[in-house]
C-alpha cells in the first residue's frame, strides 16, 4: 500500500469553519530509527497528515487524521511495521470544547481593569487590551507598536522599563503558532504576576527591563478561532500557490531552511521563500535588534509536550558556548516547576527532540542573548492543543515558579558582571 494513494482524500478545502468530526489523533511509536525516517520523510514530502508533534527517535508522535483517510493510514503504518494507538477517538467534540472570549462581548464589572482573565481563552484584541491596561495603570510601563500583521492587526509590545536605560533586558514572545492557545494565556499570567504583584518581588522590575509580545501570529490566532481550530501558520498568501501561510517558527535567519522544514507552501512547516520574508517575524526582528543591551533572555512559549528546550535546534550537537550553564538552568527551572503541581517537564536540547532550523529561540541566542529557551506547555497529549481552560491557572502557577528560578539566575549573572567591572 502506498500512502500517496490517499492524499486526495485528505486534502480539505476550507470554505467555512472546518469540522473535525470523525477525525482521530493517533499516537505513533515510540519510533526506532527506521520508523522515524519513514515518518519524517512523510512529513517533509506530503501534506496528507497533520503532525501535532514532530517525529523523533525514541519518542512518540501524534498525528491528526480525517475519517476518510483513517483506514489507509492505519494500513500503511501496519505495512511499515510502525506501532500506533488511538489517542483521541473523535476530535470533533474536543475541538469545540474550548471557546474564545472576544473583547467586543466584554461587560465591565465593578472594579475590573481589563477584560482579560485566566478562566477562559481570549482573542487578540483582549490580549492587546490587557497589556494596554497594565501600561495605563503603571507609570513604568508603556505600549510600543512594532508593526502590523499581514492582515493589518496590531502587534503591540508591553515595555516595563522601571530599571531604566542600560539595565538588562528580557524579551518574551508568545503565540507564534496559531493553534497553541495556552501559550498567550500562560504568558499573560506570568506578566500579570510580574506587574500586579510587584511588591512580592520588587527586584524583578527594579533591576530588569521587560518587553512582552502576547501575540506573535495574530492573523493565524484569529483564524484558529473562527475558521480552523488547528491552523498553525500565519495567513499570508504564497506566490504561485493556492495555499496560505508560513510557519513563522521556521522563518528566522539563523541557519534558515537547513533542517526540519519544507519548501512546499502547503506544508505545515513551510519556511517561507526567504528568512524574515513574513511581516510578523520581520517586525519582531526589527524591534528586538533595537534593544540595548541585547536581551539577557529571549523566551518563547509554545505547546504542547511539557518540555523546557534549550538551543541550538538547527542540528544535532550544535551547542552554544555556554550550553552547560543554559542546560543547568533549564534543569533547575523544570525542578522548581515540578514542586508546584507535580507536572513533569523534560529539560532537553531542542535538536535532541528533532532538528529544525529557523526557529526564534535559535535566533535569539545567535544575536547574543545569554539565555534562550522554548517552553512547550501542558499537556503530554491527552488533550493536545485542547487543554481545558481550567488548567490555564495551574499551568501559569507552575510556569511562574520556573520563571522565578530563571529571573534569580539572571540577577545573579548581572551581579557577577558588575563585580567583574569593579575589580
Amino acid at each position: 500500500m502506498r500512502l500517496l494513494l490517499i492524499l486526495p482524500l485528505l486534502a480539505v478545502a476550507i470554505a467555512q469553519k472546518r469540522s473535525y468530526d470523525g477525525h482521530q489523533v493517533l499516537r505513533v511509536g515510540p519510533l526506532d530509527d527506521e520508523s522515524y525516517f519513514v515518518l519524517r520523510d512523510l512529513q517533509m514530502t506530503s501534506n496528507a497528515l497533520d503532525f501535532w508533534t514532530e517525529p523523533a527517535p525514541g519518542r512518540t508522535t501524534d498525528i491528526n487524521i480525517p475519517a476518510e483517510g483513517l483506514a489507509s493510514v492505519k494500513g500503511w503504518l501496519e505495512e511499515k511495521g510502525v506501532s500506533y494507538t488511538i489517542m483521541i477517538e473523535d476530535l470533533g467534540p474536543l475541538s469545540e470544547s474550548n471557546g474564545i472570549k472576544k473583547l467586543e462581548d466584554f461587560v465591565p464589572k465593578l472594579g475590573s481593569k481589563y477584560a482579560m482573565d485566566w478562566d477562559d481563552y481570549h482573542d487578540h484584541d483582549t490580549l492587546n487590551d490587557f497589556i494596554a491596561a497594565l501600561a495605563d495603570a503603571n507609570d513604568f510601563a508603556s505600549i510600543i507598536p512594532i508593526g502590523e500583521s499581514y492582515e493589518g492587526r496590531k502587534m503591540n509590545v508591553l515595555a516595563i522599563t522601571k530599571a531604566g536605560p542600560g539595565a538588562p533586558n528580557i524579551w518574551l514572545e508568545a503565540g507564534i503558532h496559531a493553534r497553541e492557545w495556552i501559550s498567550p494565556a500562560v504568558a499573560t499570567f506570568i506578566v500579570r504576576e510580574l506587574v500586579e504583584d510587584y511588591a512580592e518581588h520588587p527586584s524583578y522590575i527594579d533591576n530588569i527591563n521587560w518587553y512582552f509580545l502576547p501575540s506573535a501570529n495574530p492573523d493565524g490566532y484569529e483564524y484558529s478561532h473562527n475558521q480552523d481550530r488547528y491552523w498553525r501558520k500565519n495567513r499570508a498568501p504564497n506566490a504561485g500557490s493556492s495555499c496560505y501561510g508560513t510557519d513563522l517558527n521556521r522563518n528566522w535567519a539563523f541557519h534558515w531552511a537547513e533542517t526540519g522544514v519544507s519548501f512546499d507552501p502547503c506544508s505545515e512547516v513551510y519556511c517561507g521563500a526567504a528568512a524574515f520574508d513574513q511581516p510578523e517575524s520581520a517586525n519582531i526582528r526589527d524591534f528586538v535588534l533595537t534593544l540595548d543591551p541585547v536581551p539577557v533572555l529571549g523566551h518563547t512559549f509554545h505547546s504542547y509536550s511539557q518540555l523546557w528546550l534549550w538551543p541550538y535546534g538547527y542540528d544535532y550537537g550544535a551547542y552554544p558556548e555556554n550550553y552547560k550553564e543554559v542546560q543547568q538552568l533549564a534543569i533547575d527551572a523544570s525542578d522548581a516547576l515540578f514542586q508546584v503541581h507535580g507536572t513533569v517537564f523534560d529539560p532537553i536540547n531542542s535538536a535532541d527532540l528533532y532538528p529544525a532550523a529557523g526557529a526564534s529561540d535559535d535566533w535569539y541566542k545567535s544575536i547574543g542573548c545569554r539565555y534562550a529557551f522554548t517552553t512547550e506547555l501542558r499537556d503530554t497529549g491527552h488533550y493536545g492543543f485542547e487543554l481545558p481552560k481550567a488548567q490555564i491557572i495551574p499551568s501559569g502557577e507552575e510556569m511562574w515558579a520556573g520563571f522565578e528560578v530563571v529571573i534569580d539566575r539572571v540577577q545573579q549573572a548581572i551581579a557577577e558582571e558588575k563585580a567583574k567591572k569593579n575589580l
